[in-house]
């Protein structure tokens, strides 16, 4: 009998301490699952950390170049701004940073990555752009009809304005349409800031930001750098697209691609008709036209910059891009880090 009972507390024994066993082996996978969540925490900030620095250190090397330059009467998209490997792949420690924007190409369509720093002048500025200029920009770019287009048009304008008036008496939008949204707000009245706020007008979705954000900006004077432009740009300030297509064939020079060392450029307004008309038959009509758009719209130079700093660890995937816009002087107009 004794020795039935010495078995079974034995047998009682073993299995406490393999339930024990068990326990522990779970609060110890338990203990080191949180530890190497939390050392992956810790290698993620401190990635982060390196990073945000390294892109930051991108933005501030391209600003010392932009202070740097010296003053010109053009700038175009094969300057040492606009194109220059010196932007491309900078060691800043464990990082790997490159200075670069996203160029359409006018003539082929391609999408291409450009190292430099992409001037603001390119692109239309909501903040002064006409409600004319605006409407051919959308009815161009998203090859939407007279009617949406002005609309589009006549809601950013109204967004911007301090009256409560709607400047066209449909399809526009003031405060009474911003207070019955599900959740309402008000017409701004005032200039934007950031070209962010056109999702907040009437019309603009994602889908249509998207579109258009890269022709569009709120920096400048409102004058556009027919060495840079985009041929969607020049045609909005009115130029037929014989005028516009013949711009972009002189700028590319003689291998037609934009931005190589071959370019040509309009050194000054004046300069601008007797090159094109040197380089392609304009008639009497176009040689107005074009004259009546240069002095009204466009310039040659350029005095505000975008520079997209994106940075990379040396040996990982992980990126982190910081975008800047600054003015010729170097003073920092915007900052955006993602």
């Amino acid at each position: 009998m004794n020795n039935m009972i010495t078995s079974k507390a034995r047998g009682s024994v073993l299995m406490l301490s393999l339930w024990c066993m068990c326990l522990l082996t779970m609060f110890a996978a338990y203990l080191g699952y949180n530890v190497r969540q939390k050392l992956m925490l810790v290698k993620r900030i401190e990635e982060r950390s390196k990073l945000r620095f390294a892109a930051e250190a991108g933005v501030k090397k391209a600003i010392s170049i932009v202070k740097a330059q010296e003053q010109k009467t053009y700038n175009a998209l094969n300057d040492d701004l606009s194109a220059n490997d010196a932007f491309k792949d900078i060691m800043v420690g464990d990082c790997v940073v490159s200075i670069c924007y996203e160029y359409k190409d006018d003539e082929t369509g391609a999408l291409a990555l450009c190292y430099g720093i992409a001037d603001e002048e390119r692109k239309i500025n909501v903040k002064t752009a006409s409600p004319v200029v605006l409407e051919r920009f959308f009815r161009i770019t998203l090859e939407s009809d007279y009617a949406q287009s002005q609309a589009l048009a006549a809601s950013i304008i109204d967004w911007q304005d301090e009256d409560s008036g709607m400047s066209i008496p449909l399809g526009s939008a003031e405060d009474s349409y911003y207070r019955n949204l599900r959740f309402p707000y008000e017409a701004k009245d005032s200039g934007m800031e950031i070209l962010d706020e056109l999702l907040l007008v009437k019309g603009i979705d994602n889908k249509t930001f998207f579109c258009i954000k890269d022709y569009l900006t709120v920096y400048g004077g409102g004058k556009i750098n027919i060495n840079t432009a985009s041929k969607n740009v020049l045609m909005a300030l009115g130029l037929d697209e014989d005028i516009a297509d013949k711009i972009i064939l002189f700028r590319n020079g003689k291998d037609r691609i934009a931005a190589t060392p071959d370019d040509n450029v309009f050194e000054s307004n004046s300069s601008i008709l007797p090159k094109l008309s040197q380089f392609s038959r304009l008639d009497n009509s176009q040689l107005t036209h074009l004259s009546r758009v240069v002095d009204e719209y466009i310039a040659t130079a350029s005095d505000n910059f975008m520079i997209r700093s994106v940075a990379r660890l040396n040996n990982g995937k992980n990126t982190m891009t910081t975008i800047c816009v600054v003015d010729r002087k170097g003073n920092v107009l915007h900052w955006q880090e993602s």
